[in-house]
């Protein structure tokens, strides 16, 4: 899914100052969170002295939110009675196209992400989470198949097992390797803007609890795995079983 689908459009500064007002605050246009039937603008006055995310209609340091084009990414803005535009910097005329950027401009952009990612101390998190909802579905399977007795000693093995086989991973040229994925898919205007959303405190969330994310959504999906993995054995079975009894037959035929 292209970045631009997630509408997540983050810059660094677009001040906007009503001169008919004297010592009325700057209004900084930060970025926009569209989530479809709500949007959300990241707006802050002049040296970040307060800062929120409003949504459509709702009033921040005296500005009210009447409109946001999505398109131009401007937002209208009234204040006192009089209504002005503010403008996201960094966004780009549609009539331009899209930035696309070097080769190098990219990778640079991409080699922050996998930074902000922390993708080592990421994956270690996300390895505990997967072991433990692991641990989990095997105890619960296990005492699903009638067996009073659930073999802990099994359980540790396997999630020991896994430990040892991420320890051996080198997460270097993954990352290394990732960053150009991404530098190859992305354009430069996209990767800016995961670079920008990332320094956000809500980009750092993202980033801090997709372990527990990873960990929620695996016990809501193992289940439903492991019933179709019950499900895929016992066709291949039947397929075996099957084949066996043709060729047996045939053989009969050929004897005969």
């Amino acid at each position: 899914m292209k970045l631009r689908n997630y509408l997540l459009l983050f810059t660094s500064v677009c001040s906007f100052a009503f001169a008919e007002t004297p010592g009325a605050p700057e209004l900084v246009f930060r970025g926009v969170l569209d989530l479809g039937s709500q949007q959300s603008f990241s707006l802050s006055t002049s040296g970040g002295s307060a800062t929120a995310w409003v949504e459509m209609g709702k009033v921040f340091q005296g500005f009210k939110i009447l409109a946001y084009d999505a398109e131009t990414h401007t937002l209208t803005v009234e204040r006192d009675g009089k209504q002005s535009e503010v403008h996201l910097a960094g966004a780009r005329d549609p009539a331009q196209g899209v930035d696309e950027g070097t080769m190098d401009e990219r990778l640079a952009d991409a080699k922050k992400i996998m930074d902000a990612m922390k993708l080592s101390e990421m994956m270690d998190k996300s390895l505990d989470a997967q072991i433990e909802a692991m641990e989990a579905m095997m105890q619960q399977q296990m005492a699903q198949n009638g067996g009073k007795d659930i073999d802990q000693e099994l359980i540790d093995f396997q999630s020991q097992a896994m430990r040892e086989m991420y320890a051996d991973i080198d997460w270097d040229p993954i990352k290394d390797g990732m960053a150009k994925a991404y530098a190859e898919v992305f354009t430069k205007d996209e990767l800016r803007g995961v670079v920008d959303f990332y320094a956000t405190p809500a980009g750092q969330a993202s980033i801090e609890k997709q372990p527990e994310i990873q960990k929620k959504t695996m016990e809501v999906m193992l289940p439903a795995i492991m019933e179709a993995s019950q499900s895929m054995q016992t066709k291949i079975v039947e397929f075996y079983k099957t084949r066996s009894e043709a060729k047996q037959a045939e053989a009969t035929e050929t004897a005969e």
